[in-house]
């Protein structure tokens, strides 16, 4: 997905990428009242070009982005990491979730958001949207499609 109604032209490509040190260089690149929204935590769990699953392999880098949050509080430079979590607001705040799914569908509908889908594949060939998604390789989303 590309989210370029957040960050100025010459900051697409940080925005655009996700996992590893992402937190910490879209901080770098703030001014004074800018605030990052930490998400995507998913694609921090890619170890050795492999998807690692499971709770432990979560809260591993969990350090990282609490860390990335409490510096952007202990330090007085105007600029913010704040963490968003569709999972946990679901849980706590279930009207809210339901405000953001909405809004969500709603620019979905209008085109106003376009998802990048690598691939398609069939239900049947799910075997292999998972290797795909193992593999670390795919850029973009992919769609299980029904026949």
């Amino acid at each position: 997905m590309k989210m370029y109604g957040t960050a100025s032209k010459h900051k697409h490509d940080l925005v655009s990428r996700l996992g590893g040190s992402h937190i910490a260089r879209s901080y770098e690149v703030l001014r004074r009242g800018g605030v990052v929204v930490a998400f995507g935590h998913a694609t921090s769990l890619i170890r050795g070009g492999r998807l690692t699953g499971g709770r432990r392999s979560r809260i591993r880098g969990l350090p990282t982005v609490a860390a990335h949050i409490i510096r952007s509080r202990l330090i007085p430079d105007g600029k913010k990491v704040i963490p968003y979590s569709i999972q946990t607001l679901k849980r706590r705040h279930p009207n809210w979730y339901r405000e953001d799914m909405s809004f969500l569908f709603d620019l979905l509908s209008t085109g106003a958001l376009t998802p990048l889908v690598a691939e398609r594949i069939e239900l049947d060939q799910a075997a292999e949207a998972h290797e795909l998604l193992s593999s670390g390789s795919v850029a973009g989303r992919i769609m299980l499609v029904v026949s």
